[in-house]
């Protein structure tokens, strides 16, 4: 950076150091050769090396160094497989003796019925509780059905907000078509407000009085007397109803003011005076419009009622029974579910267990054979190279040597007759110890497989053939004793009610 108080050399950032990365030689001496080439003729231009020189000039020495750092590169590289194979040799080793023991233990283990039957007990409680509540919702549902000598199935909506929804669309209907009828001087709005009242009260009171006439289906003279009562209820209210808000909308026509209380009264009063006459068939029908809201009232009244009468089944808490019945069975349904699922996953880990056992050592030959051929390889490869390199070194000093020669005045050194050998700098030897180990360690794993795979395949089809029986037979029976356990808590509380209940009253 420059400063105002003089020039000074701009700071340069220090090089990282970059980690060298080994890679194999690939003909890079090689590519050197008519670089030396043209450094022998150089120095030959000068005499050089002088005659009686015995060692090696700069350039031969550069090279020799080169090579060897080639060399040097190819050991480590042949060493890293050494290491990876050594490491492989222990690891394997290890595993071999786990395995050993995990094939000793699962051939011996014989607590996976005695695991499950803890398990099984676990939940024990938490079933029988759930059981207990289906028999008694069951016996309350058995009871009800036999009072009031019901043979079908209980039959209701789904979903009482989409039942009750269709009789909101049938209000809505009602509203705007009425609300061209009562239209006055106040235009729709006015009309429309009416209107929704109206509706109102006629498909709420039509959908409470169907709700109620199912009472005519229960075996008691008093549910019968109030399912009847609401039809006739029903059939007076909806005549008399709708044939006052039929009289009302002439009424309300009429009106000078509709939003003054005291004329809106008296005209609601003159309505019903007029509504009373329609049972004496002598209701004034003022034109075609009120004729059609009456008729439209009552059989929208009557779709209420058929709504309101199947909001619920039939038979008054014959659905509210079996939905408490449906509720407990698939409470129940869902722990045995539960512990069926437990116990089919802690059987899968044990066959997975043995599984694991008999198809690991094939995995382990084939990684020994792979390790192997790796070393031979890296063995035959590292030879190679050695002898390439050599050969590309002997093939640059010789044409710096011919080069040199060929140029200078004076006799070339007598070391120019002789190139070294830098093949002894390698040595692969070591190869043939780690291959004999890897083939005992490989041949230990074969001996494990054939001491252990029948066994193991005796024991993965013994726990296929004890699964099958736990799951068919063991959790059955057990299912059954938790009934049994159900039934006898219900014994038991019944005797103590009954108990108290002679005791309260002294006998």
């Amino acid at each position: 950076m420059f400063h105002s108080f003089g020039c000074q050399e701009p700071l340069v950032p220090r090089k990282r150091e970059i980690m060298p990365v080994y890679t194999n030689y690939s003909g890079e001496i090689a590519a050197q050769l008519d670089v030396y080439r043209k450094k022998g003729q150089k120095e030959a231009a000068a005499n050089r090396p002088p005659s009686d020189s015995l060692r090696m000039d700069q350039h031969e020495a550069a090279l020799h160094t080169d090579a060897e750092k080639w060399l040097a590169n190819e050991q480590r590289l042949f060493d890293g497989v050494l290491t990876e194979s050594a490491r492989a040799v222990t690891d394997t080793q290890q595993k071999t003796v786990e395995l050993n023991n995990r094939a000793d233990q699962l051939l011996s283990d014989s607590s996976m019925l005695m695991t499950i039957e803890a398990d099984m007990s676990e939940d024990r409680g938490k079933l029988v509780a759930a059981t207990e509540s289906r028999m008694r919702a069951e016996v309350d549902w058995r009871y009800f059905r036999a009072k009031n000598h019901i043979s079908t199935q209980a039959d209701y909506p789904e979903s009482r907000i989409l039942h009750l929804a269709i009789i909101a669309v049938l209000a809505l209907v009602e509203t705007c078509i009425n609300a061209f009828f009562y239209e006055n001087a106040q235009g729709l709005l006015g009309g429309f407000f009416v209107a929704l009242s109206v509706a109102a009260v006629n498909m709420i009171g039509a959908v409470i009085l169907g709700y109620g006439f199912r009472y005519k289906n229960l075996t008691a003279t008093d549910s019968k007397i109030l399912g009847w009562g609401c039809l006739l209820l029903f059939i007076v209210l909806a005549v008399y109803c709708n044939a006052l808000f039929a009289a009302f909308r002439s009424e309300y026509q009429l009106l000078v003011d509709p939003t003054d209380i005291m004329q809106v009264r008296e005209g609601f009063a003159n309505a019903a005076s007029e509504a009373k006459k329609i049972f004496i068939l002598d209701m004034h029908i003022a034109d075609l419009s009120s004729f059609v809201l009456l008729g439209l009232g009552i059989v929208l009244s009557g779709l209420a009622f058929h709504k309101g009468y199947t909001l619920d089944d039939k038979y008054p808490g014959y659905g509210k029974i079996d939905r408490i019945v449906k509720q407990a069975q698939s409470v129940e349904i869902e722990q045995q579910d539960l512990l069926r699922q437990k116990i089919k996953d802690f059987l899968h880990h044990r066959r997975a267990d043995v599984q694991a056992v008999l198809h690991e050592p094939a995995q382990l030959i084939g990684l020994m054979a792979r390790r192997i051929s790796d070393l031979s390889a890296a063995q035959s490869l590292l030879s190679n190279q050695a002898a390439t390199i050599q050969r590309d070194f002997a093939m640059l000093v010789g044409a710096y040597r011919n080069a040199n020669t060929a140029v200078r005045a004076t006799e070339p050194p007598s070391y120019f007759k002789e190139i070294a050998d830098l093949t002894p700098m390698v040595d692969n030897s070591a190869a043939k110890q780690y291959i004999e180990e890897l083939e005992r360690v490989q041949e230990r794993i074969k001996l494990f497989r054939e001491k252990y795979q029948e066994p193991l395949n005796g024991k993965l089809h013994s726990l296929q053939s004890e699964s099958a029986s736990i799951l068919n037979q063991t959790f059955s029976a057990f299912l059954k004793d938790v009934e049994d356990d159900a039934h006898e808590r219900i014994n038991r509380a019944v005797t103590v009610i009954h108990r108290r209940s002679m005791e309260k009253t002294g006998a």
